[in-house]
């Protein structure tokens, strides 16, 4: 969300762009679940926030995941 926000875009603006669902960026934002991209993917995410691979990893490494109450 960080890196998102720093560019000044939307998650809207986000989904369009990687061709996925809104509710996907939220997603991945909430830590609910983890990005699963192609390379290409990788690269316009890393060209749209404007930041290097490492940047995207440790952004990703650092969103702590939402558990479930339910074991």
């Amino acid at each position: 969300m960080k890196l998102r926000e720093r560019v000044g875009l939307t998650q809207r603006q986000v989904s369009v762009a990687l061709d996925k669902k809104q509710s996907t960026i939220s997603d991945w934002e909430r830590g609910v679940t983890s990005p699963r991209l192609t390379l290409r993917e990788v690269r316009n995410l890393a060209r749209l926030y404007n930041c290097t691979l490492d940047d995207l990893v440790e952004a990703f490494e650092g969103v702590k995941p939402v558990h479930s109450e339910n074991p």
